[in-house]
C-alpha cells in the first residue's frame, strides 16, 4: 500500500470507511505519521478534526500504547469538546485505555454529569456510563455513588441503548456486592 503523506487533503474530500481504513493502514506501516494525524484532531475544520479523530479511534484499538502517554491530553480533549461525534470518539479512546495516572477525577466527574444528561447523544451517555463504571473498578468505593445515580434514573425517559447500558452496569455492580 502506498504511504499517505497529506492526511488533510484526504480527510477533506468525500469520505468513506475505506479512506479511514487506508489512513489507519498507512499510519500502521509508518508510525512516524501518527503525530501529524493526531495533530489534525484539533484542526479548525470540524469535518477534518472529526475524521482524524475517527482514524485515531481505530488506531487506538490496534496500538493503545501510542495513546497511553496522551491520557491527560485526551481527557482535556473531551472536556473542551463541543462536537458530539468527536466527543464520543475521544470517550471511546479513553475507554479502551488503561488508567495509567492517579484517579482521573475530572474524567469521572464528566462521565457522572453527562451519562444521564438529556443534552448528550445516546452514544455519549452510554459510553460515559461504561467509562464511569470502568473508573469505579479502580476506586471501588465509588461504585456505591455510581449505583445510586443509576438506580435513581427514571429509565422510561431514556433510549433503549441507555436503558440497556444502565441495566447491565447495575447487574455487574450487584454481582460485585454479592461477592463481598
Amino acid at each position: 500500500m502506498e504511504r499517505i503523506t497529506d492526511f488533510r487533503i484526504l480527510l477533506s474530500g468525500t469520505l468513506s470507511r475505506k479512506i479511514i481504513d487506508r489512513i489507519v493502514v498507512s499510519v500502521s506501516n509508518h508510525p512516524e505519521d501518527f503525530t501529524p494525524l493526531f495533530e489534525l484532531t484539533n484542526d479548525y475544520d470540524t469535518k477534518i478534526s472529526w475524521r482524524a479523530t475517527w482514524a485515531c479511534e481505530k488506531l487506538c484499538k490496534i496500538y493503545p500504547e501510542w495513546f497511553t502517554p496522551l491520557y491527560e491530553q485526551l481527557i482535556q480533549n473531551v472536556l473542551k469538546c463541543n462536537y458530539d461525534g468527536i466527543k464520543r470518539l475521544w470517550l471511546s479512546v479513553l475507554y479502551q485505555l488503561p488508567v495509567t495516572t492517579e484517579f482521573p477525577v475530572t474524567l469521572y466527574d464528566f462521565c457522572i454529569n453527562h451519562m444521564l444528561s438529556p443534552g448528550e447523544s445516546i452514544a455519549v451517555q452510554a459510553i460515559c456510563m461504561k467509562l464511569a463504571y470502568k473508573l469505579c473498578m479502580q476506586e471501588r468505593e465509588l461504585l456505591y455513588e455510581l449505583e445510586v445515580y443509576l438506580e435513581n434514573a427514571e429509565p422510561e425517559y431514556y433510549s433503549a441503548g441507555v436503558r440497556n447500558t444502565r441495566k447491565n452496569i447495575l447487574k455487574n455492580i450487584n454481582l460485585l456486592h454479592k461477592k463481598r
